[in-house]
């Protein structure tokens, strides 16, 4: 009996710990929007990509696989469960709130080198309740995973170069993983070289994690050539860098994320924080920029800006009575300053008039020479810059180039929730001293502003959920085809919705989008010399009328037309 209650016990204090309970209801949070995700169905684009992919990867699907362009390693892990014998859409929303979960704890244990566990705890759950966060965390996408893998690889870094060297030996697997979920997280290797060569003894530093680095390394290379020669996806990496060398001005003109607008995310970055009101379309808080600020978006940026300003000051501050105490300054210190100042310059007119890839060199520099002139003030420069860093070098890519979807914000988010949580937290360690209740001294303060931000973030996410999505309407209506033709896999179908039919009818339906036609004539006319004997309109608001073809089903929202008979 005695054992029995003392493992009750045990039971309760471990729940207690900051991070079980991040676990929880990071937990509770996935399984909520997976269900939700499901109950509506995959409706996104590039999700009925990924799928097909998958369905390629697992022999079920014949494509060709030098058009395969889209990151491997999302429908490769979906293909590994199709071949198993479960082949639907919830597998890669179920992969994605799994991946989730690992990138939030991963999250917890990466502040947890800098903050608290209090203070991780509440870090981590302003991360999860930005609205790109809960809306992207189970849709079936690629920018949550690649977020998750990112964080775990800046974790083992800093506690590779920090605690243990032999940490570094998965770093760079994570990285690596990273990289093959979304081909932009290639550009985290700035920070990783950034916090790689802060430190007062950068050679001591190199030396020492000189060895898992080539190793892992060495490891690694030989499967990246062989990618890089079987999937065409691997190639997008030198676009990645090649292109930042031209203009990226001209290209995208006339598609509809084209915004060649460098500030357009800095205008919407309230909006990247908490959206109101309450209620709206689905639409909104998976594109936030579309909707308006919340109220608690307001009042964090007020608050956090303050506290970055107080932290700011602090460091200046002692930078000057430091100044003060010698009776000359070096000259080393003097151009390190006006070298300093010169880089933020350079950095900002870059950003306006360059590639990013400068700007991203420029602000390398720039980060480097800060610690360099104040590591002294700061125990804890070197981990804030790196975030400052991490945040800048997405930024600053995704805003210089003018093709803007909200979701690629994504990549910002974990270190725009660092400052929230540094921001608040310096006010709060300021002022609590004039607090008398101990509770709220240590956890009450830092517990009441997470749960604030989680309560906003799921009754918002609530209030935006739709019950259904396109999709329900193409798989009856494609069913209903295949009944109607048992001869359809032979047949040349057309569609304006590529992905999303060629998934639900498990082959390849080649995409027709009327819109990049003159007219219906010349669009029915490429249907006829095509030999196409179905086209399936799902997108169009009003069902154009094709010459040549006459509608077979119509379910009000998905409509089949089939080829006259000579």
């Amino acid at each position: 009996m005695k054992n029995k209650a003392g493992l009750v016990e045990k039971i309760k204090e471990e729940i207690k710990k900051p991070l079980i309970i991040l676990t929880i209801i990071t937990v509770i949070i996935a399984i909520y929007v997976s269900a939700v995700q499901i109950s509506i169905g995959v409706n996104y684009f590039d999700v009925f990509t990924y799928l097909n992919v998958a369905l390629f990867y697992a022999g079920m699907l014949p494509m060709n696989a030098a058009q395969i362009h889209c990151p491997p390693l999302i429908p490769f892990l979906t293909s590994l469960v199709f071949r198993a014998g479960y082949v639907s859409g919830n597998v890669i929303i179920i992969i994605d709130a799994i991946l989730f979960i690992f990138g939030v704890i991963g999250f917890y244990l990466l502040l947890k080198q800098r903050f608290n566990e209090i203070q991780s705890l509440f870090g981590s759950l302003i991360y999860i309740s930005f609205p790109l966060i809960i809306s992207w965390a189970a849709s079936g996408s690629i920018d949550v995973p690649a977020i998750s893998f990112s964080i775990w690889a800046i974790y083992l870094m800093v506690i590779g170069v920090e605690k243990d060297s032999k940490y570094l030996y998965l770093a760079l697997p994570l990285f690596v993983l990273a990289v093959l979920t979304r081909y932009t997280a290639a550009l985290l290797i700035f920070p990783m070289i950034l916090y790689l060569f802060m430190g007062n003894n950068m050679k001591k530093t190199l030396k020492r994690n000189l060895t898992p680095i080539i190793v892992a390394g060495a490891i690694i290379t030989p499967i990246i050539i062989y990618l890089y020669q079987k999937i065409n996806y691997i190639s997008y990496l030198t676009v990645l860098v090649n292109s930042s060398i031209f203009n990226w001005r001209s290209i995208g003109v006339g598609d509809i994320a084209y915004n060649p607008d460098n500030l357009h995310y800095l205008y919407n970055l309230l909006n990247y924080i908490g959206i109101g009101p309450i209620t709206g379309s689905y639409y909104q808080i998976y594109t936030p920029s579309q909707a308006a600020p919340s109220i608690l978006s307001y009042i964090t940026v007020i608050l956090v800006l303050f506290g970055l300003g107080i932290y700011v000051y602090r460091i200046l501050k002692n930078k000057k009575e430091q100044f003060n105490q010698k009776d000359k300054i070096s000259k080393k210190s003097i151009a390190q300053i006006v070298l300093f100042i010169f880089l933020i310059i350079a950095s900002f007119v870059s950003f306006f008039y360059s590639t990013y890839i400068i700007t991203d060199v420029l602000l390398l520099l720039t980060c480097f020479l800060a610690y360099k002139i104040f590591q002294d003030e700061n125990k804890y420069l070197k981990i804030d810059l790196l975030f400052l860093y991490w945040f800048l070098t997405f930024f600053i890519m995704h805003s210089t180039i003018p093709m803007k979807v909200d979701r690629y914000v994504i990549t910002v988010l974990p270190a725009l929730a660092y400052f929230i949580i540094l921001g608040f937290s310096v006010l709060i360690e300021k002022y609590k001293t004039k607090i008398k209740s101990k509770t709220w001294k240590t956890w009450g303060l830092y517990a009441l502003v997470g749960v604030i931000f989680l309560t906003s973030s799921t009754v918002t996410f609530i209030g935006h959920t739709p019950n259904t999505c396109l999709i329900k309407y193409i798989e009856p209506s494609t069913q209903w085809l295949e009944d109607y033709d048992p001869n359809y896999q032979e047949k040349v179908i057309f569609t304006d919705y590529s992905p999303a039919v060629t998934w639900s009818m498990k082959k390849i339906v080649i995409g027709g989008v009327l819109k990049d036609y003159k007219n219906t004539d010349e669009f029915s006319s490429m249907l006829t010399q095509a030999r196409a004997e179905y086209y399936i309109d799902a997108l169009s608001e009003k069902k154009p009328v094709l010459k040549d073809y006459h509608i077979i089903k119509d379910n009000g929202c998905v409509v089949i037309y089939q080829k006259n008979k000579d």
